[in-house]
């Protein structure tokens, strides 16, 4: 065969521990061989699919800001219901923020 990972390595686990490594598998987002290679680099295993989910919400509040940001340059006044809009966007986008960076340092799934 003409792989590039020529070697294995075979582990024996207890069936609770069989359970835990599947469970982190499957939370990770990844293939297995993947998940193990990487925990054993000591690699962080971060699921990224919930990027995708959350890219629709980051294009709206952009429109939303933008919306805003155009208001304001034209020198027109800021109505209650845009100042309102405004608090809630921020809010959201803080929201959005937090799990991105939770994201990143690999603290979304379940202990991964």
């Amino acid at each position: 065969m003409n792989r590039t990972r020529s070697k294995q390595i075979v582990i024996r686990l207890s069936e609770s521990e069989h359970d835990a490594v599947k469970r982190k598998i499957e939370l990770s987002g990844v293939n297995q061989q993947k998940y193990l290679v990487g925990a054993a680099m000591n690699k962080n295993i971060v699921n990224t699919e919930g990027i995708r989910d959350i890219m629709p919400e980051l294009k709206r509040i952009g429109n939303n800001l933008n919306q805003i940001a155009r208001k304001c340059n034209e020198g027109r006044p800021i109505d209650d219901d845009t100042l309102r809009a405004t608090v809630i966007i921020g809010k959201e986008l803080s929201e959005t923020w937090r799990w991105l960076r939770q994201l990143a340092h690999g603290r979304v799934s379940d202990g991964l």
